[in-house]
Parts: structure tokens; C-alpha cells; sequence
């Protein structure tokens, strides 16, 4: 029989190491990443309202990252997928009582409706899916679906090619004198990033720079960015160089990298610097032994709407489709709810 009870700050610990050895966790599950706007305090954007789960033995069994907004339970509205976190004896029974004991605390509390970010099978170190049979036991609809293009890293064979516009763009920028460097100076990517964002549609980032520095402080590891420069023209000084291209990723788990931004100048877009860029982080981490890149979605509208033009873009990198997927389900009546009192 399994119990619940609601995180505090003083379980980030157990929290973190249950995170790191589960099957299915990622960086963005880690108490340093989802507090950083105060999800945990009660006073940032969001009201934590995440889960810990114990067997009858005391054992920690899963977690669920979670906030909670008026009568609707949120997993995660802060972050871009959530879920329950499983350790990797997780079986498939087990997961249908979480969601009973979470169905019931939320009959208990006044909370009506359960709005679940599933995590994407490619952040998976072995099945998890167990969460799929019990969305659908429990009657969930599918509310948002959204489309990410990913990479294979450890085995392309099936996959298609990289496209030769691609190729004419990286040599393009090597011609121009391009050049890779990883760097700690986010303030210089920024500016590129927010002009992209507010001409093309008119909105900021999700995150600001101050936020994106405290992540990367305490991340620094996983959290990095990499810029595409320019040399100097006559006459400047070295500390000059110009900055036509950037890209912030975030080393998931040891499976997936994810681009989380990237973004090129007007000039940069010309000269290719941004087909540089991701051919080289593909070598890279590839060679470092992950299996997957992953761009992000190319949705607008919660995903009524395909940029088939950025897609296009990314699926030329020889990416293919994963799916981000978000449902809605409610607790079920009692039978005196309904009026039965068989």
C-alpha cells in the first residue's frame, strides 16, 4: 500500500539522489533547476505542490514534481515536461496506485482536475512507461500534443543524412573565418536571442537573463553555452570578436541533450553560423556518448500550429519526431457522488 506526502525544502536531498538514480529523471526534475522562480517557497510564479511516495516499509517509491493553481494539480505548469519519477523496479501495478492515491488526495482537497506533462521516451534509461496504461485506465484526454525534432547520436544507420544545404552552410561559415568557443558570458548571447524572439513572434524568452545565470551558477556542469564568433575586423582589438551565433543546451541526463536555445544573428543566419554550430555539438556529444539531441518543439498554439519551416530546418540535421504530451483527467465520482448507493 502506497502513501503520499507533500515535498518540503528540507527533502531536497532525498529528493535529488531519488532523481538521479531513477530510470526516467531528468535536470529539470533536480530541486536546484524547478526552484529557481520559487516553486518551492510559495512565493515565486508557482505554489509547490510536488509528492513524495512511500510503501508500507517506508521506502521512497516515486516522486511528482507538481504545483498546484486554483482547484487544478500541475504536472509541471513551470517546467516542459513532468510526470511521476520512477525508480527502476517501477512496475506497472505500482503506477496504477499512484495515480489512485494522487486521485485521492485530490478528492480530499477540492482539487477537480489533473493537468499531466508526460516525460518523452527518449529521456528514458529503460521503459517507463507505465504512466501511459494508467492515463488511459483513468479516462485522461490527450490535451496538448507537441512535435520535438530529435537526433540519434549513438546509432544514425537508419536515420536519414544530414542535408547538403546543411554541409553548404557550416563550410560557408568556416570560410568566413567562423569559429567555435564555449564561454560563461551568457550577457553576450542574449541580446541575440531577444531580438530573434520579439521580430519573428513578438515574445521574450522563457526565461530572463538573471534567471539563466542562477541556473547556469548552479548547474554549471550541465548547463553550457557555446558561441559561434567572428574575427576581428582591421583594426579592432581582439577582446572585440563578435558574437553571430549562440546556443544554451542542457546535458538532460547521461542519454539526452537538449537545445534549449539557439539563436543567430542576422549576419550569422547568412553565413551558416548556425549549421556550424549544431554539426559540431552533434560530433561532440556524440562522441561523448549520448544518445539523443534534441532540438525542442516547432509548435505554436499548444501545438495546433506546426512552424513547418523551422521544423524543416531541424529535420535537415537528419532529425525525426518525438512527441511532447500533456493530458487532462479528473477523480472519479463516488458511487454516493452519483447518486448510487449500491
Amino acid at each position: 500500500m502506497l502513501s503520499l506526502r507533500r515535498y518540503t525544502p528540507s527533502d531536497a536531498c532525498e529528493w535529488d539522489a531519488f532523481v538521479e538514480a531513477s530510470k526516467n529523471g531528468t535536470l529539470l526534475f533536480l530541486r536546484g533547476y524547478m526552484d529557481y522562480h520559487g516553486v518551492g517557497t510559495g512565493t515565486g510564479r508557482f505554489t509547490d505542490c510536488s509528492f513524495i511516495y512511500y510503501d508500507a516499509k517506508g521506502r521512497l517509491r516515486a516522486l511528482l514534481p507538481a504545483n498546484i493553481d486554483g482547484d487544478t494539480l500541475w504536472s509541471h505548469q513551470g517546467l516542459t515536461y513532468g510526470g511521476f519519477i520512477l525508480s527502476e523496479d517501477t512496475r506497472a501495478g505500482e503506477v496504477l496506485e499512484l495515480f489512485d492515491v494522487t486521485l485521492a488526495w485530490m478528492k480530499q482537497n477540492g482539487v477537480t482536475r489533473w493537468t499531466y506533462k508526460q516525460v518523452p521516451t527518449i529521456y528514458h534509461r529503460c521503459p517507463a512507461q507505465e504512466d501511459d496504461y494508467a492515463l488511459w485506465r483513468n479516462g485522461a484526454v490527450l490535451k496538448s500534443c507537441l512535435v520535438s525534432t530529435t537526433i540519434p547520436l549513438n546509432d544514425a544507420s537508419l536515420y536519414p543524412p544530414v542535408e547538403r544545404r546543411r554541409h553548404r552552410g557550416e563550410r560557408k561559415a568556416m570560410e568566413a573565418g567562423f569559429s567555435i568557443v564555449e564561454s560563461e558570458k551568457l550577457e553576450l548571447f542574449w541580446p541575440i536571442m531577444e531580438a530573434n524572439l520579439h521580430d519573428r513572434y513578438g515574445v521574450a524568452p522563457v526565461h530572463t537573463l538573471q534567471e539563466m545565470q542562477l541556473l547556469k551558477s548552479r548547474f554549471p556542469e550541465r548547463i553550457r553555452l557555446f558561441l559561434v564568433t567572428s574575427p576581428p575586423a582591421p583594426l579592432q582589438r581582439q577582446e572585440e570578436t563578435v558574437v553571430e551565433a549562440g546556443a544554451v543546451v542542457y546535458e538532460c541526463n547521461d542519454r539526452v541533450v537538449h537545445v534549449q536555445y539557439g539563436h543567430a544573428s542576422p549576419r550569422g543566419k547568412e553565413v551558416g553560423a548556425l549549421d556550424l554550430l549544431y554539426l559540431n555539438l552533434i560530433e561532440r556529444y556524440r562522441e561523448k556518448g549520448f544518445a539523443y539531441l534534441d532540438f525542442g518543439n516547432s509548435n505554436e498554439q499548444g501545438g495546433r500550429y506546426l512552424n513547418e519551416n523551422l521544423i524543416a530546418q531541424k529535420e535537415g540535421f537528419g532529425g525525426r519526431s518525438v512527441v511532447y504530451r500533456m493530458f487532462d483527467l479528473t477523480p472519479s465520482p463516488s458511487p454516493k457522488e452519483r447518486g448510487d448507493d449500491r
